[in-house]
């Protein structure tokens, strides 16, 4: 049976934020029969199995969960998507919470076809009911398709070729499908009333080596993003230029980002308080890490 719209997550080993995401979509004033969730683990080793088993028996909406081994983001949307029986898809990320009218305010702003909604997000370092008060900070991306909260009809994105299965790293993937999309003639618009919390805890000095690897995958995507799709304005978006590139040996004099006494460094200042320079600090760590997985995977390109 076919149904108004299906909620799409992809998750990895974030069972306690996807704790808080499926509480807040089993909060939804949406008629429970007009919509399903699916959620996709993405070969999560963490309890994501037992806490999707556990959701599922008290779902008041249809519920499935399919597992696939760690394949990345892309195959994960696309398995959502190929399974589901929604005339819209709502793309969420698992580290997100949500209003109790954001399902329907989805399905709601469909209200001609070839539309990409887009739902503000608002960052925030620790969970907050997102029912109570008014939004305060929001993300105002200008991305024409950001998967973090957006909707669009499942015959578009079968039309587009669904998410291309080749970004199993980190970041770029919502961005090239969305080109596609675009191609296709479809409007961006935005729909106010389809807000999300982003959960994002505070950086720790303990998180940076993590986050440096993040980094560079970020990188390494952007790469690809750009063989795929050789633009001027793509390598724009992803700082493919020298400037870019001189910039980052600029920063990076001495190749101090890379020392293993930067750690520590790191720590101290995190430790002692010191926010704005610990922060500052990471900014040209992390440009660093991206540009250099950037370059290698330009290097690397036929």
């Amino acid at each position: 049976m076919e149904l108004s719209a299906s909620v799409v997550i992809p998750t990895y080993n974030s069972q306690e934020t996807l704790r808080l995401c499926l509480h807040s979509l089993f909060r939804q004033n949406a008629d429970p029969a007009d919509y399903e969730i699916i959620v996709v683990d993405d070969g999560s080793t963490d309890e994501t199995p037992r806490v999707l088993e556990e959701f599922s028996k008290k779902a008041p909406c249809s519920f499935r969960y399919l597992r696939q081994d760690n394949s990345g983001r892309s195959r994960a949307r696309n398995a959502g998507i190929l399974n589901a029986r929604g005339k819209i898809i709502i793309l969420l990320d698992s580290d997100m919470v949500v209003r109790s009218e954001f399902i329907a305010a989805h399905m709601a702003r469909h209200t001609q076809p070839g539309l990409v909604v887009n739902g503000p997000v608002i960052n925030c370092s620790k969970y907050a009911d997102p029912n109570k008060g008014p939004a305060r900070r929001r993300d105002f991306s200008q991305a024409f398709f950001a998967t973090g909260n957006v909707s669009v009809a499942r015959a578009s994105l079968l039309e587009a070729g669904l998410f291309d299965e080749e970004f199993v790293k980190y970041g770029w993937e919502d961005l090239e499908l969305g080109r596609r999309l675009r191609r296709l003639g479809l409007k961006r618009v935005t729909e106010p009333a389809a807000w999300s919390y982003h959960i994002q805890p505070p950086l720790t000095w303990e998180k940076i080596p993590y986050l440096i690897q993040k980094e560079k995958d970020r990188g390494e995507s952007a790469a690809l993003f750009f063989r795929k799709n050789p633009s001027r304005q793509v390598r724009m978006v992803i700082l493919h230029s020298p400037v870019f590139f001189v910039w980052d040996r600029i920063l990076n004099v001495f190749n101090w980002t890379e020392h293993p006494k930067t750690l520590k460094i790191m720590k101290f200042l995190d430790q002692a308080g010191c926010k704005i320079l610990f922060h500052l600090l990471w900014a040209v760590i992390r440009y660093h890490a991206y540009m250099s997985g950037l370059q290698e995977a330009l290097a690397k390109s036929p």
